[in-house]
């Protein structure tokens, strides 16, 4: 199972493979909590949306699946930092 601190390094490491996606992550604390990580995830959902250049099989969009998967398995009310 993932957790907010795995899906947070997996997405940092691509934040500092891309200086526009670095900026999403600036204004957000060392560890993120459920929170942060979902307003990040809509953020990078955004990027995802209005950038051709995302395509299938881009690391961010594989970022943004895991992400999905892991707030499905929390259910609705079972969510932890």
């Amino acid at each position: 199972m993932k957790s907010v601190s795995r899906l947070q390094e997996k997405l940092q490491r691509l934040f500092k493979q891309d200086v526009t996606l670095s900026i999403i992550g600036t204004h957000y604390p060392e560890h993120w909590n459920d929170m942060e990580l979902d307003e990040i995830a809509w953020m990078v959902q955004n990027y995802v949306n209005r950038n051709d250049d995302v395509i299938e099989g881009d690391p961010l969009k594989d970022w943004l699946e895991e992400y999905k998967f892991f707030r499905a398995d929390q259910g609705s009310g079972n969510r932890t930092a």
